[in-house]
């Protein structure tokens, strides 16, 4: 059967980061006599999104199968599998500005590059956001996850935005429960995950309902509270969930698999001595043991995903390591997984961030006076510098003041939070 390409198809003629798409005369064109489900499903669903938009005006049976879920997921499978990319969203930083706002937000990609473990020395401008001036806008500390595509964005208030940079959507979700403890200066937090059994993913916060400290004990006194925002459920608001089995902390939750894992608050009193696992597919808290030598400091350790596994960063014994632990699939103990030396290399006191992890080598941002990109082999321990985020050029940032560059690892995909939300 021919498909409506019968009259023109669009071919690929250039497979270079442009992908320019040309129209070809089908009388001349082998393609045209192909299935729909081979151009849908083999040829166009390799193309970034970018150029599948302009596909999208071929016809409407092209657009609908285009938007259709199995193209979108057919595609977000084929871009998780590929080299990721790197999300760089510059903000001003400084202690004057932790609880000023600005009135856009901007998201730059730096692309694989031609060599195996490398980056494009040019970041390309995915959207900018431009609030009009009776806007608030967005506070300049932010914190931000990724997950298929999507990236949300927790902020200095009770308001969480989601994006997704490819498909050029940015969306204020509804405010949630305000938080009482919004001003004590502590990193924002939301997380985003992906429930495989409802085919849902889901934003997640916490609030505090009372945060305070008893005198004379000064002991913590507090009444936590918990909700997640769901796409694709027909609701356009958050749902509370069960309650935090302890006082969250400054440590930036992580998802992988199935589950948001949260850090304890270290001021609580007896500390607690386990992370907090929030399900996705039961939407309950259950607790893991924490890592060792966990200092609750969200500045010098990080937890993180590396290929799906659970893991935590902090300092080793030597003033120039650090340790990569590893929780057990069991989740029962944290296991080592390697020890990155820096050696001559300066990291300073600042965040060792890992990004990710691919042959057997892991993508690390250290933060102290600038903030710099590192593989770091988890063999041999040795390090390489990548990049350093301040030479890059962001076209159309204004770098005069310091900035911090808040870096996650991105693929991108079809992926409408539009669709999701109507």
């Amino acid at each position: 059967m021919r498909s409506e390409g019968s009259v023109y198809i669009y071919s690929v003629v250039r497979t270079t980061s442009a992908h320019l798409l040309k129209q070809t005369d089908t009388k001349m064109d082998p393609l045209a006599t192909l299935p729909d489900d081979l151009i849908f499903m083999e040829i166009l669903v390799r193309l970034p999104v970018k150029c599948l938009a302009r596909c999208k005006f071929v016809s409407p049976n092209w657009r609908a199968r285009i938007e259709g879920a199995d193209f979108v997921s057919h595609h977000r499978k084929r871009s998780s599998a590929s080299r990721p990319s790197i999300l760089v969203i510059p903000r001003k930083h400084g202690i004057e500005d932790e609880e000023e706002f600005s009135d856009d937000i901007s998201f730059y990609r730096l692309g694989p590059g031609q060599a195996p473990d490398t980056f494009e020395d040019e970041a390309e401008l995915m959207l900018q956001k431009a609030y009009p001036p009776e806007a608030e806008g967005i506070t300049n500390v932010i914190y931000p996850m990724h997950c298929d595509g999507l990236v949300a964005i927790a902020t200095g208030t009770d308001q969480v935005f989601l994006c997704n940079p490819a498909t050029k959507e940015f969306v204020e979700l509804p405010l949630g429960t305000p938080d009482v403890d919004i001003h004590r200066m502590r990193p924002p937090s939301a997380a985003i995950g992906f429930d495989q059994w409802k085919n849902q993913y889901v934003v997640a916060r916490y609030f505090y309902r009372r945060r305070c400290y008893k005198k004379p004990s000064g002991k913590l006194d507090y009444d936590i509270g918990h909700e997640v925002f769901t796409l694709g459920n027909n609701s356009c608001s958050w749902e509370a969930t069960a309650d935090p089995p302890h006082a969250i902390g400054d440590t930036p939750p992580v998802c992988t698999r199935d589950a948001i894992y949260w850090g304890c608050d270290g001021m609580e009193d007896p500390r607690p001595s386990s992370l907090m696992r929030f399900s996705l597919r039961y939407r309950t808290f259950d607790l893991v043991p924490c890592p060792p030598r966990f200092a609750y400091n969200s500045g010098i350790e990080h937890l993180a995903d590396l290929g799906g596994k659970l893991c935590h960063v902090n300092l080793a014994t030597s003033k120039t390591a650090f340790d990569v632990w590893q929780l057990a699939d069991d989740g029962t103990l944290w296991l080592p997984r390697c020890r990155i030396d820096s050696g001559d290399v300066s990291f300073g006191f600042g965040a060792f961030l890992p990004l990710l992890a691919a042959g057997g080598r892991m993508l690390t941002m250290v933060s102290d006076v600038d903030q710099r990109l590192y593989w770091c082999d988890e063999r041999s321990g040795d390090v390489e510098k990548v990049m350093k985020l301040e030479d890059i050029d962001f076209e159309g940032w204004d770098d005069s003041n310091y900035c911090i560059h808040h870096v996650v690892p991105y693929r991108e995909s079809l992926i409408s939070i539009g669709n999701y939300m109507v």
